[in-house]
């Protein structure tokens, strides 16, 4: 899962830095244990210009359609930039 996600996913050119981030992020904030990674590109995703209104949205997502702990992940990773 990390060399796609980490390989494939930034070696193509098909998607925006903007949306790169928004999978990185989500895909991050489902693995517990990867934390610090998780707060590293939540920075990242607003120097490539998402907001803070963008990635709470993005919490509220995998609140909705992954789980509780996923989205508690991303907002604590949030709340810490």
């Amino acid at each position: 899962l990390k060399t796609h996600l980490f390989g494939d996913i930034f070696e193509r050119d098909n998607l925006d830095w903007q949306s790169r981030e928004i999978a990185t992020v989500a895909m991050l904030a489902a693995m517990p244990g990867v934390e610090p990674q998780l707060q590293a590109h939540m920075r990242i995703s607003m120097n490539v210009g998402l907001t803070e209104s963008h990635l709470r949205q993005l919490g509220q997502v995998l609140a909705d359609r992954v789980d509780a702990d996923s989205a508690t992940r991303a907002h604590d990773a949030l709340d810490k930039q």
